[in-house]
């Protein structure tokens, strides 16, 4: 049996354990204990005080001049009476004294505490109309700056962000990264995986909830692409369960496309899932085809300069798209949504919009896309037939050698993709510090692929290549065992050498270079001007793309798929004679073809990086430029 200090014991012991609550309630009763026995003793004793006029204090009184003296030891010193009452006070002063520090100590404590939660963001979020980031990685900081750059005109434009990590460091790792920003930047500290902590975050007043792909565990270390997948399925498993019933608009990144069944299962159709892996492979492949590409894509993708918006346009209800792409001057249409939902890039120039239609267009921004077609008083352009020349005659396409430069987890991607463009009897040859697995060969059709090992970063090895007598170079990042900074400076150091073996040769060959950092970029671009480098940066914009208007997803499925319209850069003399016209008369070419047209570029300042190597997208159709050999045409284009 238990004897009576052992329950004691355990007793006192759960009811400090309660918190800060209860134990400030038995300090409470511990001084009401010695007040009451005091004010019992002093009586007992027969050491009333009295007043002025010499009558007793009533008991009351003496409770309170006791928890008077128990609280401030400063008023015994004033206190005239007999010994014996002064020894009594004594006792409860001094008994006050260790209440009093008990309590300060409890409190101190609990403040603490109070300001570790505070600071550990456990707090419900009381926003509206912002948007939720779920998870954290490399990709988070371009992303919070697009979405600042898309929300810079709004008022109360807000991004909370839910991770498992320390808010503190969170703040000051943002505030490094990002600087100054009028967009307030909420971080909680929570599992994303948990329903308890997404409660936090405001689910279903938020406009878009972002769950992003983790790059590595708690512990530092990579993640296969299965296993960051992984993490996304559960997370987007606990948003299903913590807003159930809710129309959450949800932009989820994957990186193998292999989730992309499972997760829909969880999400249904609506959410937009964004294949991290697929995309920068047919990015690098499209771009390696087509220099200039992907400043075409940057420009697109990020909210800086002219985007992609969908609007209803009622007052062309009953025109046909023709007339809808020559209604705007400072816009370029190039599709719509039906009222089905359904999206159409390109469509017939004889279509026309009914209504419920809404236009794909375009912009500098949404307050821009407005009817301001013709020659500003209302008056339709006229169209320089004279200026139009008739479409080449298609040739046949032929077979092409490509260069793969690094043993990429993404490499079976890439190669995929590249057997989607070129013709029957291509060939590549892949070089890489590892074999690459048979799986990652795929099943190719058009392109017969070699593999040798070696390390690209050597010159004796690129050397031994004969990288000039190829049609186009991929240099992909190898990642494997090594940290994103390394994997970029060695990607650097190889373009730096291919440029150096193509200058001694006097041969040029398009390369497109991957670089993950962003911060990088810029270092890499000092080999030369036309080395156009695709990275992970345009996954977050694509992201915060889709997450301000959910239609896009639909639009950049068409445009970074090998089916569809894409965007092309085509020489301008198919289009047009050489000389000055307004490039209203490129947009009817083009549309004459099935195409669109959305901008030029111009070979005379395609070394100039202050204006965006050449290339301009959205020009006014008003705009007079001139346009000759070794100029192109930006068009969206079935082939």
């Amino acid at each position: 049996m238990l004897g009576l200090r052992s329950r004691f014991r355990y007793r006192f012991d759960n009811w400090m354990a309660r918190g800060i609550g209860a134990q400030i309630l038995l300090l409470a009763l511990l001084t009401t204990a010695l007040v009451v026995i005091t004010a019992f003793a002093i009586v007992a004793l027969d050491v009333v005080p009295t007043n002025d006029k010499g009558q007793p204090d009533s008991f009351g009184l003496v409770v309170w001049k006791a928890l008077m003296r128990a609280l401030d030891a400063g008023t015994l010193a004033g206190d005239a009476a007999g010994w014996t009452f002064l020894f009594v006070m004594l006792f409860v002063t001094v008994g006050g004294i260790f209440v009093l520090s008990a309590l300060i100590g409890i409190i101190n404590q609990g403040f603490g505490a109070m300001i570790e939660r505070l600071r550990r963001g456990h707090s419900a979020v009381l926003e509206t109309g912002h948007t939720v980031i779920l998870g954290w990685g490399p990709k988070i900081f371009t992303l919070l700056r697009e979405l600042g750059e898309a929300n810079a005109n709004q008022r109360r434009a807000c991004v909370v962000i839910l991770a498992d990590r320390d808010k503190v460091e969170m703040d000051a790792t943002i505030a490094g990264e990002i600087g100054r920003h009028r967009m307030r930047i909420v971080t909680r500290r929570g599992s994303t995986m948990s329903p308890d902590a997404l409660h936090l975050v405001a689910l279903a007043k938020a406009k878009a909830i972002v769950v992003l792909a983790p790059e590595h565990d708690a512990s530092g270390a990579a993640l296969a692409a299965h296993e960051s997948d992984t993490v996304v399925l559960k997370t987007l498993l606990a948003l299903a369960k913590a807003a159930p019933g809710e129309d959450l608009h949800i932009v989820a990144e994957l990186l193998d496309e292999r989730s992309e069944s499972v997760a829909r299962m969880v999400v249904g159709d609506k959410a937009a899932l964004i294949l991290g892996a697929p995309l920068i492979s047919r990015l690098l492949v499209q771009t390696g085809r087509q220099p200039g590409l992907s400043i075409v894509y940057t420009e697109l993708l990020d909210f800086a300069g002219a985007e992609i918006y969908v609007q209803p346009q009622p007052a062309l209800t009953g025109k046909t798209f023709r007339e809808a792409v020559f209604a705007y001057d400072s816009s370029t249409v190039i599709g719509l949504v039906t009222a089905a939902d359904e999206m159409i890039l390109a469509p017939s120039p004889d279509r026309r919009l009914v209504a419920g239609d809404q236009l794909v267009a375009i912009t500098d921004d949404d307050d821009t896309l407005v009817l301001d077609g013709g020659d500003g008083a209302g008056t339709p352009l006229a169209i320089d037939d004279a200026a139009i020349i008739d479409p080449p005659q298609r040739t046949a396409a032929r077979p092409e050698t490509t260069l793969v430069l690094g043993a990429s987890r993404r490499l079976g991607h890439v190669l995929s993709e590249l057997d989607a463009y070129v013709a029957p009897g291509s060939a590549a040859l892949v070089v890489g510090e590892l074999e690459p697995p048979v799986e990652a060969l795929g099943q190719l059709r058009n392109i017969r692929v070699t593999t040798r090992v070696g390390d690209v970063t050597e010159r004796a090895t690129l050397d031994a290549l004969d990288v000039t007598s190829f049609d186009h170079i991929l240099l992909l990042s190898e990642t494997v065992n090594r940290s994103q900074e390394m994997a970029d400076a060695r990607t650097t150091v190889t373009l730096l050498h291919l440029r150096d073996i193509e200058r001694r040769a006097g041969k040029k060959v398009p390369i497109t270079s991957e670089i993950l950092d962003i911060q990088n970029r810029e270092l890499a671009t000092v080999a030369e001007a036309d080395d156009f480098i695709v990275s992970n940066t345009l996954v977050s914009l694509m992201v915060a793309q889709v997450a301000e208007n959910r239609h896009l997803v639909q639009v950049f499925d068409d445009l970074f798929s090998a089916g569809g319209f894409e965007l092309y850069l085509k020489p301008a003399t198919d289009y047009v004679r050489a000389g000055e016209l307004a490039f209203a008369v490129v947009c009817e070419a083009a549309l004459r073809r099935g195409q669109l047209a959305i901008g030029y570029r111009l070979a005379s300042r395609i070394s100039d990086p202050a204006a965006a190597f050449g290339i301009v997208v959205n020009p006014s159709k008003r705009a007079k430029l001139k346009l000759g050999p070794g100029d192109s045409v930006i068009v969206l284009a079935e082939n």
